[in-house]
Order: structure tokens, then sequence, then C-alpha cells
């Protein structure tokens, strides 16, 4: 479904000063894992958040400084604030084919699956929709995101995609934000590739869109608290996981007042082009990879928490939902990753 935008009203921009949590959390404390095996850890700002990177095994300093470099090569290629990055020269040259890199190939390639997956729910195009309302600065820096074009949302079957040619076209009419499944496929490709430089376990965490791959020293898994929404830090729930990825979205960080005085947040629905307004707070869903968990915690922040979770299931997905009077619903398969 698409939606032109009523571009007549300004807005301010987001309140830079929003509290962007790590939804998903690992003790981490200890210098050397109960085998011996050392444990290096690293925090870093990144892609519009907080991040945190886990790496067990010898030469952690080096592992971390690939591992960090590596996400920031990723966030000058797809983030929308970047004046060079590949997303904001598509978006610039909308209609047109734009020579991009292999990593946002498959990236926007992922983004469509999801697309595809989700009837729609999730979609790359909600740019045009997030400027309109207000989200026109980084959350972190206040950077201004360079203006776009676009004004038309509910667009990912027109992204065009050509790996020969090393292109993607964004719709002449709208504009495209990886968002959230940057930050999860990122963290799927640092953790996969820490592995393959000898780490014998990573995490890496991007805001609450976490990776695990490996072992935690003498364990055979890793235990992640999910934070509770209404009453941080503490947790509605402590998984155990052996590999795969979690993500979790949600309404209750990157919120701002708009000059009408209405509360508004990042999430979009696809079918209005305004905020969801569903009673949903945060998504979790765990999946064998973090982007596809990315894709279904957004498709579910569309619903309502049980019509999520009744998604969750006919998937066979993993996940819980928690709603705004603080309930807690559970996929029928989180029983089996409980701590």
């Amino acid at each position: 479904m698409t939606n032109t935008l009523d571009t007549s009203a300004h807005l301010d921009p987001i309140d830079t000063n929003d509290a962007i949590d790590q939804i998903a959390t690992v003790d981490t404390t200890s210098p050397v894992a109960h085998d011996g095996a050392r444990v290096t850890t690293r925090d870093l700002t990144i892609m519009g958040g907080r991040g945190h990177l886990v790496v067990y095994g010898e030469q952690g300093e080096r592992l971390l400084d690939q591992g960090e470099a590596r996400l920031r090569d990723l966030e000058s290629k797809w983030s929308r604030f970047l004046p060079d990055s590949d997303i904001t020269r598509a978006n610039h040259a909308a209609g047109t084919p734009v020579e991009v890199s292999a990593d946002t190939i498959a990236v926007v390639q992922r983004a469509l699956d999801g697309w595809r997956q989700t009837n729609g729910r999730f979609d790359i195009t909600m740019l045009p929709a997030l400027v309109e309302i207000g989200y026109t600065h980084s959350a972190l820096s206040a950077m201004a995101a360079p203006i776009v074009p676009g004004r038309v949302v509910g667009l990912s079957g027109m992204v065009m995609v050509d790996p020969a040619r090393s292109t993607i076209t964004a719709p002449a009419t709208s504009a495209i934000d990886l968002g959230g499944i940057g930050k999860g496929f990122a963290a799927d490709l640092v953790a996969d590739e820490l592995i393959a430089a000898g780490a014998s376990g990573v995490l890496v965490n991007l805001g609450g869109d976490l990776t695990v791959r490996g072992l935690p020293g003498d364990d055979t898994s890793w235990y992640l608290g999910i934070e509770d929404p209404s009453a941080p830090p503490k947790h509605v729930a402590l998984l155990r996981v052996v590999t795969g990825g979690i993500a979790t979205s949600g309404t209750t960080v990157r919120r701002w007042t708009s000059l009408d005085g209405s509360q508004r947040h990042h999430l979009i629905d696809p079918t209005t082009a305004q905020p969801a307004t569903t009673a949903t707070l945060t998504a979790t869903v765990l999946a064998a990879d973090c982007a596809t968990a990315e894709v279904y915690a957004t498709a579910a922040m569309m619903l309502d928490a049980r019509s999520a979770v009744a998604m969750l299931d006919q998937l066979g997905l993993a996940g819980l939902v928690v709603g705004s009077d603080g309930g807690v619903h559970r996929s029928n398969t989180l029983a089996a990753f409980i701590a």
C-alpha cells in the first residue's frame, strides 16, 4: 500500500536527549572465563545508539578493533545521516541506478525479502514519513539528515537491486532507510567475521539488535536478559541462547513531541504513513540471525500483542511482546529458551 504525505506542517526535529537503551544485556564483568579463556569487551557509540562487543579467545583487543572498524565501515555505507553514504546517494538519485558496495546490495536484498515475508508490515521506504513527523536529526549527535526529495511511502516493491551491476535504485517518489535491519545485518556480519578471524565466542549488541556466535568460555550458552520497557533495568525474561540473533523493537525510545503537542515515535505503520498506534510497547524475536529477528520484531509492532504472538506462533518463531498494560505475551516456542 502506498501513501502520499501531507507536507504542509513543519515539525520540530527529534529530541536528541532521548535515551537509547540496550534492550538485551549480558553479564560480562569477569575478564577471564571460568575455564581460563579470556573475555574482552568494548562499549561504543554506533549506528545511532549504544553498541557492546564481547569477544572470547586470544588477541581480544585486536579482534575488537577489527569489529569496531567493520561496524564503522558499514555505518558509513548505510547511514541516512551521512551525505556520502550509499543510502543517501541512492535517495538523492531516486529513480536512477546508483553503484553501491556489495554490503549494501546484500542488506537491501535482505530487506526486500523481509518486506515480502511480512506482507508489507516491514518496509524500508518509510523515510519520507519519518522526516515528515520530525525525525530529521540523529538521536545522539544532533546531526541533521540530508533532505530527501521523495514523499511517498510503501514502495519497497519498486526498489530495484542489480547485483550484476552493483546498483540499487530507490523509487523516484520515495526514499529508503535501512534503520533496524541495518543494525541486525551488521551484527550478523561482524559476529561471523570475528569467529572466522579466530574468536571462540562473540556477542555483538547494537542497541538491542544482538547476535551471538561460538561459546562464551566454558559454558554452552549465552544468558541474555530482556529489559522490561516499563521498569528498566528489570527484566521480563532471562533467555538461554546457543547461537542466533535477538532483536527488540519498541516505542519507548526515540519519542518526541510535535508542534501540535502530539507524541510521536519512529515506528511507522506502512498502511497509514503514521506512527503505529497499537497498544504494544516492545516486541522481541529470536531467530537464527539478527536480521530475520529484526524483520519480525518490526512487523510485530504493527499488531496488537495477541495478534503479534499469533503471527510468531504461526511462523514457529520464539518471541515475546509487552503490551502497554504491562502484560507479557510469549510465543509457544519461547519456553525452550527460558533460563
